[in-house]
């Protein structure tokens, strides 16, 4: 019985690990291709379409500095109330989202994401162009 209740354990745990393994890829150099992006809500509602090329480009050059330490926690991917979705051509190619101190993202078969500085959330949000909704009035 003990070794059944000690094998469920390390089971477990061998699952846990799994599921907050470092993403060492985010691979957002595909972001390169971006033609267009919509800042939208949690609910998925569109805040903001950009498609100036100069904006773009600060958006996807901000991801490639951000795309280390990455992972999926154990407890779930946070909910971020921002987001901008990267499309090429109409078609969805990833995202970025941004919390309270934290970045979300699509990347290495799951839902990670990744704390983030004060300043570089400053940055982000400026790019977003959007009410901070973790600001209240």
């Amino acid at each position: 019985m003990h070794r059944a209740i000690a094998l469920v354990f390390c089971i477990i745990g061998l699952a846990g690990c799994q599921m907050s393994q470092p993403c060492q890829d985010m691979r957002f150099e595909r972001l390169k291709q971006t033609d267009q992006i919509k800042i939208t809500d949690a609910s998925n509602t569109t805040l903001r379409t950009i498609t100036d090329k100069s904006e773009i480009r600060r958006f996807t050059a901000f991801a490639m500095t951000h795309d280390a330490d990455w992972s999926t926690p154990v407890t779930g991917t946070p909910v971020a109330m921002v987001r901008a979705n990267f499309y090429a051509a109409g078609k969805f190619i990833g995202d970025l989202g941004v919390g309270s101190n934290f970045l979300t993202a699509q990347g290495c078969g799951y839902f990670q994401s990744r704390s983030v500085t004060t300043k570089d959330r400053q940055i982000i949000m400026e790019l977003f162009g959007v009410k901070d909704p973790y600001v209240s009035e």
